[in-house]
This record gives structure tokens, sequence and C-alpha cells, in this order.
């Protein structure tokens, strides 16, 4: 199998956000209710809508991060077994998920949806990693 589809995926999950971001930035600049200025440290009080989407924004620099080298290192191991695969796919699908929860203006919304997606897709990440030391390691 390979790993190429799912990193594409979350490459375009990151691009889909970026693009988003800086669309609400435009939207809200046209609109006057901020100033281009503002960017330069984001200083100042910015709208909620546009907060939650660049929190999401920053949020795919984190954990997500750590999902490339995973499916790289597979790719040039190439010791990888259906589990691997399920451990990776699951962290796509949890993670789209996070995304679709995280679309929405987070003020006043509860939490614990998008912390469930969030530890799954960890929980999962993690194990792919672990799954990866053994796989070299138990060979």
């Amino acid at each position: 199998m390979n790993f190429i589809l799912p990193m594409a995926i979350m490459a375009l999950i990151i691009i889909f956000l970026t693009l988003r971001l800086m669309f609400l930035a435009g939207k809200f600049i046209y609109a006057k209710d901020i100033s281009i200025d503002q960017f330069q440290l984001y200083d100042g009080e910015f709208p909620d809508k546009l907060k939650s989407a660049r929190y999401q924004f920053q949020n795919m620099f984190e954990i997500p991060l750590l999902f490339f080298p995973l499916c790289i290192s597979h790719m040039i191991l190439n010791n990888s077994t259906t589990l691997d695969h399920i451990f990776v796919w699951g962290f796509v699908i949890f993670r789209i998920l996070h995304m679709f929860f995280r679309l929405k203006n987070q003020r006043g919304l509860n939490i614990r949806p998008r912390t469930f997606f969030f530890l799954i897709s960890l929980l999962l990440l993690g194990a792919g990693w672990i799954k990866l030391l053994l796989n070299s390691f138990c060979v």
C-alpha cells in the first residue's frame, strides 16, 4: 500500500486552511473590521471567526507535522504492515473530523467532541510511531 494519498490529503487540508485564513482576513480587512497593520504582530482585537481560523491554521503545524515523517519513514524503510496503514488512515480521518468541527466559530461551542477527535488522532499517531519502532527493531 501507499502512503502518498494520506500525506496528500493532509497537505491539501493545510493548503485549504491557509487559503481560508487568507480569505477571512481579506474579508475582515475589506469590511474595515480590522486593519492590515494588525497582522504585523497580531495586535489588537480580531473577530472570533478569524481568531478561530488562525488557531486552526496554527494547529496544523503542531501535531500533524509528526505525521509526515512517519509516512516517509515507512516509505523509506519499506517495512509497513496493514496495521501501520490503519494507524495512518485513522489519523487522517480523525484530523478531518477535527478540522470540520474547528471550522465552526469556537466561542460557546462544546469542545468535548473536538477534544475527543484530537485525542484519538494523537493516540493513533503515537501508536503509528511505536509500531514503526517495532517494525524496525523487532524484525
